[in-house]
């Protein structure tokens, strides 16, 4: 028995094949349905092999041989025909199409749709938006710039061909993990007698590592700050990494600012001595006109006048609260990382704006924000003034008094 010779229709069968998947699964399925039949002529031959198959000598026409049964079913038919709907029941391995893979959208880009972008803190400077921001660029914000902060843009606007940093907000990626940069601030530097190196040992706060011991020093080298110009007597702020393994990781820093003279310089005229005044008549009996309870909760105070902290102290006694004091008379010794671990720690935050700088007054507004802590202004250092400030903390009003206040809400001496 010989088996029809399908080599030209199974090649006209390939060259009209299209790359769409529907194309695709027609031929293969049509191919099945070959394979199916030449199985099928493969079990009969081999079921009729003691026959004897009948042999056509050269004499006899083409056309008195008897076509095979596959002709029956012509090409269109192994597509779409009868053939089509019997094997495809009988294939062992059913065609499934290919899942559609649906790309998620991270957080990041969903943010970036309204100009919102993380900050990637070094320790000078920052990366936002793929972009390196200098840390002069960023010193001269008027808000705090951390590790993990986000940050909104400005593409309208540019500084120094980049976007303007408008705002930082109050949201932070879910699952990232800042990493921890301690900065010592306003370390002087000295010179390594024998050396080019410099050092160094202390800093004019008292705050950081270096101060902890005499023996602390980190060993700065000015070849690997080019352009620095660096020489004793500077007064710096230099950034580590902290992994917890103390003064082995702050050797491996960087200096993050170069302090001008004037920013610490407090020496251009002795200070006067000043006469102390004795109290004619004290204060401290102070009899309060709101009533209100504070319950033991922190208020904290920023204030430039040191001279009324006591007489502050017995305002907020006088409602059962625990009194914390920040001490800004001295702009320059207010550091943000001080302001941002009293606010932090604290209930609620009043602000006496008379006497204090307007720095001071932005960076307590912007931690307090970030901490969601209740602020409230005072115009002015005066008991009446604290006292209905902290009642408008209180009560979650506006952080400025209005002008026409209602007085009735006040008891009468």
């Amino acid at each position: 028995m010989q088996i029809y010779d399908y080599r030209h229709e199974l090649i006209e069968l390939l060259e009209n094949t299209s790359s769409d998947q529907q194309s695709l699964r027609q031929t293969l399925q049509s191919l099945n349905t070959v394979i199916n039949i030449l199985n099928h002529y493969e079990d009969t031959k081999s079921s009729t092999s003691f026959q004897r198959p009948k042999q056509f000598s050269q004499s006899e026409s083409k056309a008195t041989r008897p076509a095979p049964r596959i002709r029956q079913a012509s090409h269109s038919s192994l597509l779409t025909g009868p053939a089509h709907e019997v094997t495809t029941s009988s294939l062992k391995r059913p065609v499934t199409p290919e899942p559609v893979t649906v790309e998620k959208v991270s957080q990041e880009e969903r943010l970036a749709a309204d100009d919102l972008y993380l900050v990637h803190r070094k320790l000078s400077g920052a990366e936002i938006n793929h972009h390196y921001y200098s840390e002069a660029l960023i010193h001269s914000l008027h808000f705090p710039l951390e590790d993990g902060d986000i940050v909104q843009l400005n593409p309208q606007q540019t500084v120094r061909g980049l976007p303007s940093i408008r705002r930082v907000t109050a949201d932070h990626l879910d699952g990232y993990k800042p990493e921890k940069i301690e900065v010592i601030e306003y370390a002087e530097l000295s010179s390594v007698p024998g050396s080019d190196v410099l050092q160094i040992s202390s800093t004019l706060k008292g705050n950081s590592i270096l101060d902890e011991s005499s023996a602390n020093t980190i060993v700065i080298d000015p070849f690997k700050f080019p352009g620095r110009s660096l020489k004793a007597g500077m007064v710096i702020d230099y950034a580590y990494f902290d992994h917890g393994n103390g003064l082995e990781d702050a050797k491996n820093g960087s200096i993050r600012w170069i302090h001008e003279k004037q920013d610490f310089d407090t020496t251009k005229q002795p200070a006067k001595p000043k006469q102390v005044k004795k109290p004619v008549h004290p204060r401290h009996d102070y009899e309060k006109k709101l009533d209100y309870d504070l319950k033991q909760r922190i208020v904290l105070l920023i204030t430039g006048d040191r001279e009324r902290s006591q007489e502050l102290k017995a305002v907020v006694d006088k409602h059962h609260g625990i009194y914390h004091a920040l001490d800004a008379s001295m702009e320059d010794k207010v550091s943000s990382s001080k302001m941002k671990r009293e606010i932090r720690d604290a209930d609620f935050v009043v602000v006496c704006i008379d006497k204090i700088h307007h720095r001071i007054s932005q960076l307590a507004n912007h931690h307090a924000k970030r901490y969601e802590k209740p602020l409230a202004i005072a115009n002015t250092t005066t008991n009446t003034a604290v006292e209905r400030a902290i009642a408008r903390a209180l009560n979650g009003d506006p952080a400025y008094a209005q002008t026409s206040e209602d007085m009735a809400n006040y008891q009468e001496k």
